[in-house]
């Protein structure tokens, strides 16, 4: 029997005598250690000793395949083998469970696309399944906590690193399983975070994959002469070294769980005028390693109670940011030079530097204000005032230093996610105090470069707008050409900014400001406008110009999406001190 899978140019016959074809799994299924072979009759021969013997067989120059990660949804890959010989190529799960060429799915069998003709190119398809996933029913309703109890034993449901979804909560946050058979239940586990959960609810459990892929030369083939890639932290990156120094070339490739952006928005300094803002933020779901399109994005801020919004201008993407948390060794390191009296130092140790670059600003409660992220410099000037004054720089320190250390890269066998940590020293625009060492610190980066160097995310912003929520109110006692208007609800209006409109208000030259907003009660007050009005109690005013709500909106488009580091937490945040105005009327 016969079959087809891809394509390749000719199917013309080895060379090799029958009694000299080798093969890397022997009738038993045994794979044979690398360098080594089994011959027809079982027994092993190396590989260097069977081409001495029995001469070559050609060459697999290169083996194209996309390796970056496979969407949770499943994914159809095309591969591309070009040279010339025999190949075998066998793809396994994370459960020991092979890819079957013919029927386009998993299977416990061992079974593999074997001893293949290669004349030039051979091509073809893998269809990688949806991520694993399985679903249970909750046995009591969670109100708060983490801790869920479910109908079955969770060992058997879900692994530590799942995704859990189920409800409109959970489908909207990115909750994993932290932990199985919580306090010793053997149906109990523990979710990242406190979600309400309804009993009986049905719960999904989505985990990862991981799809090792395995080119083996066959009859007398051999693959291209090897040349080795490595990550920073010096390991092999097999996906990107290309050829082998024996039969067999590897690659993996991961199938991580979609991770989710969350576009929000804060006033980082935390400053008094902005308590209480309150962002309604919108998620954005792909998966690493892919680009979304252009998807469209609209969400909320609330002002906290008696405050109010103005905007002040249109952000852009310079007005974006993301934050990292890292925390500061435990000793200041004194640079050459540097007056340390106050016991105040530029330079510091920090746990990791990974994607910090010179000009990120540094926010903490133990940082100096204004602080970035500054490279030393000790500059000396001679004949100062003078024709011939120089200048020239006696010390310099750069922004960040990895003191020779390589960086460790780990990944998550839960999430498939990598995570680099590069320790080192960090230097500051300003001194920091002693109070500083050991604190846990926050760095924003503002920008698409200064994004993609802390997140890996490749993010662009287009037709962003801000509109404001016009704050409405009724009018309690009838007016009568006085410029004092009471009113039922004074939220989200502000001095000498906010403009009137209404079926009485007489606008012959330009609806009439409010200049002042007196016996405000965080609700009820009364309005001085900047000209006199005849009113009725119970009509209806509508205000511009201010208010307690914001609607920020636009069209993001991932480029790239990177995994979602611990310290980072995917939150895309816009800054609204660098566009909006906040007052607090009730101080006033």
């Amino acid at each position: 029997m016969s079959y087809h899978y891809g394509s390749s140019s000719s199917s013309s016959s080895s060379s090799t005598p029958p009694n000299a074809r080798k093969s890397t799994v022997n009738a038993q299924g045994l794979i044979a250690p690398d360098g080594y072979h089994y011959m027809p009759d079982g027994t092993l021969m190396s590989d260097i000793e069977h081409a001495r013997m029995y001469g070559g067989g050609g060459t697999i120059e290169l083996f194209n395949l996309d390796t970056t990660n496979i969407k949770a949804s499943g994914e159809k890959r095309k591969f591309t083998i070009t040279g010339n010989g025999t190949f075998s190529l066998m793809i396994k799960n994370e459960s020991d469970q092979h890819y079957n060429f013919i029927t386009n799915k998993f299977q416990a069998a061992n079974t593999r696309l074997a001893n293949v003709k290669l004349r030039n190119t051979y091509s073809g398809n893998i269809s990688f399944p949806v991520a694993p996933t399985t679903t249970d029913i909750v046995n009591g309703a969670i109100t708060d906590g983490v801790k869920v109890v479910m109908d079955n034993n969770v060992a058997t449901k879900m692994e530590v690193g799942d995704r859990v979804t189920g409800n409109a909560a959970l489908n909207a946050a990115n909750v994993t399983v932290v932990e199985l058979s919580t306090d010793s239940n053997a149906k109990k586990f523990s979710m990242s975070e406190a979600i309400a959960i309804a009993d009986d609810a049905v719960l999904s459990f989505t985990g990862s994959d991981q799809y090792d892929v395995f080119l083996f030369a066959e009859d007398g083939t051999k693959h291209a002469n090897y040349s080795e890639a490595r990550f920073a932290d010096d390991s092999i990156d097999i996906n990107s070294s290309i050829g082998s120094d024996s039969l067999l070339l590897r690659k993996v490739i991961y199938q991580a769980l979609d991770v989710r952006l969350t576009l929000s928005a804060i006033s980082p300094s935390t400053a008094t005028l902005f308590s209480g803002t309150t962002p309604t933020p919108q998620i954005i779901t792909t998966n690493t390693g892919k680009n979304t399109g252009k998807i469209p994005f609209s969400f909320s801020v609330s002002a906290g109670g008696t405050h109010s919004f103005r905007i002040d201008k249109i952000p852009t993407i310079s007005d974006v940011m993301i934050f990292v948390t890292r925390t500061i060794g435990s000793s200041p390191i004194a640079i050459e030079g540097e007056d340390v009296s106050g016991s105040t130092n530029f330079r510091w140790p920090i746990d990791n530097i990974d994607g910090l670059t010179a000009g990120m600003s540094v926010l903490g409660s133990n940082v100096t204000a204004g602080t970035i992220i500054s490279p030393y410099e000790e500059v000396i000037t001679e004949l100062e005032g003078t024709a011939q004054e120089r200048k020239f720089v006696k010390v310099r320190v750069e922004a960040l230093d990895t003191l020779g250390a390589k960086p460790t890269i780990t990944i998550n066998t839960a999430t498939k996610a990598l995570t680099t940590v590069q320790t080192g020293n960090i230097v500051f625009n300003k001194q920091q105090a002693a109070a500083l060492a050991d604190d846990e610190i926050r760095i924003y980066g503002y920008g698409p470069d200064a994004i993609q160097a802390l997140s890996g995310w490749d993010i662009e912003l287009s037709d962003i707008a801000v509109t404001l929520t016009k704050p409405t109110a009724l009018v309690t006692t009838t007016t009568v050409n006085s410029t004092t208007v009471a009113i039922d609800n004074a939220d989200g209006l502000m001095d000498d900014v906010s403009t009137v409109s209404g079926f009485n208000i007489n606008s012959s030259v330009v609806n009439p400001t409010v200049t002042n907003i007196g016996s405000y009660s965080g609700s009820t007050a009364t309005l001085t406008l900047s000209s006199a009005q005849s009113l009725e109690a119970g009509e209806t005013l509508t205000f511009d110009g201010a208010g307690r709500t914001i609607t920020i909106s636009g069209n993001i488009e991932v480029k790239n999406a990177g995994a979602v580091r611990s310290d980072w937490g995917g939150r895309l945040i816009f800054d609204l001190e660098r566009f909006i105005t906040a007052t607090n009327e009730l101080s006033e």
